[in-house]
């Protein structure tokens, strides 16, 4: 699972039809995110659906392999991480010259 947290973005290839809860995402004592198979047995097991862990997993598996997903190291992770932390302070100041650039226009045509 790819997700702002640990790789600096959201991924479509992230979206999933599925309820609230099974969106929330666990964590695990030292706080950082549980891994989606660590979420699954949490799910299943808080739900006593024990017998359904095997099921769900080989569906992700073979959902990760119709779509191809990458399987990235640690390094191009963090890479991923950094250019997606660039990109979205990129969206952040465009955002903020935008805003000013309406007060300015704001101020100088209605007031």
């Amino acid at each position: 699972m790819f997700n702002r947290t640990e790789c600096g973005l959201h991924h479509p290839g992230n979206i999933v039809p599925c309820c609230k809860e099974c969106n929330k995402r666990e964590r695990l004592k030292d706080k950082s995110y549980c891994n989606w198979e660590q979420h699954l047995i949490k799910v299943c097991e808080s739900r006593g659906e024990f017998g359904e862990i095997n099921v769900r997993r080989q569906k992700i598996l073979n959902n990760f392999k119709k779509h191809k997903y990458p399987e990235l190291n640690v390094n191009e992770k963090h890479a991923i991480r950094v250019i997606a932390n660039s990109l979205y302070e990129n969206i952040k100041t465009e955002s903020e010259k935008s805003l000013n650039l309406y007060k300015q226009l704001d101020e100088a045509f209605v007031k």
